[in-house]
């Protein structure tokens, strides 16, 4: 897991040959003005999901982890609460993965829970467990979608 502020972004090249555009997306895209949906960078290898989603608590949130997917998460709307939980720390499943949404689910609560504010950006890879969107009023947020490196 990486926590950082959105001007920083460019330090992190080594994470995926694909940051590079991830970068110049952040760099050109007034966020604000973006509509929930998906928008493709490079087909299915880099794209963003742009979510609104409702408040929630943290006992309401599942925690996730994907597989094949990193995820870079954004509040865009407001401050955002996320749980994390290293892979080792991770319960069984209680929703088992899915391949065709690079998901599973498990039980319970992270073990840490982080306050990302407007401006800053959270990297979960791979078998993190995470549990996003916790907030009071709901939030529009971004959810960068890069394939892991081979």
């Amino acid at each position: 897991m990486i926590l950082d502020t959105l001007d920083r972004l460019e330090k992190y090249g080594y994470i995926s040959p694909l940051m590079d555009k991830v970068a110049v997306f952040f760099r050109n895209t007034d966020l604000s003005s973006l509509e929930p949906g998906r928008i493709v960078l490079q087909g299915d290898d880099l794209f963003v999901n742009v979510n609104r989603q409702n408040a929630q608590t943290r006992d309401e949130v599942p925690i996730e982890a994907h597989r094949e997917y990193i995820d870079i998460q954004v509040p865009i709307s407001s401050d955002e609460e996320m749980g994390f939980i290293a892979a080792d720390y991770m319960p069984e499943a209680s929703v088992p993965y899915s391949s065709e949404k690079d998901v599973a689910f498990y039980p319970g609560l992270c073990d840490t829970y982080l306050n990302v504010r407007k401006g800053m950006f959270v990297v979960f890879f791979p078998g993190e467990g995470h549990a996003p969107a916790i907030t009071e009023n709901g939030i529009l947020k971004l959810i960068v979608k890069i394939r892991k490196p081979c």
